[in-house]
């Protein structure tokens, strides 16, 4: 019951903008956004290491890997809904996120549109066409981080 309750709090601070968000709502907002974008990387990671010729190809892991992506980022702008701007968090989100949401959900949804052709494309099984998606993919995480992500120190 607990678990759920606090379930509950979660996703109605993530959907609320940062109206009367204290100092311990705006951190845990934060953590799920970051948790939701470790979890995205950890797939992402051995998909480039195979795309990248740095790991043998394995089909199977990249075809359930492109798919867990493609379900987590659905989630990207709901965990960004909340605007913690004006908190004091270790972010590598830029404030111009919620100055410019609408931009930021246009390259969100570009993220998960190619993350959706990925999956498609990688369970045809054509190893060139599953790496040239990935790639497309990959670009459009970068046109995200390039604009509203702060650059790793």
């Amino acid at each position: 019951m607990r678990v759920r309750l606090a379930a509950a709090g979660l996703a109605a601070l993530l959907a609320a903008p940062a109206l009367g968000l204290d100092q311990d709502q705006a951190v845990k907002v934060a953590e799920t956004r970051q948790a939701v974008l470790k979890v995205v990387g950890w797939n992402v990671g051995s998909m480039g290491a195979m795309a990248k010729d740095l790991i043998p190809w394995d089909e199977a892991l990249f075809a359930r890997n492109a798919r867990r992506v493609a379900w987590m980022t659905t989630m990207i702008p709901d965990a960004f809904r909340t605007d913690t701007s004006q908190m004091s968090l270790e972010t590598e989100a830029k404030p111009l996120i919620w100055q410019d949401f609408a931009r930021f959900e246009e390259l969100a949804g570009n993220v998960r549109a190619s993350a959706e052709a990925l999956v498609a494309i990688a369970a045809d099984g054509d190893e060139e066409a599953t790496r040239k998606a990935f790639l497309a993919m990959a670009d459009d995480c970068k046109a995200c981080h390039d604009r509203f992500r702060d650059k790793k120190e």
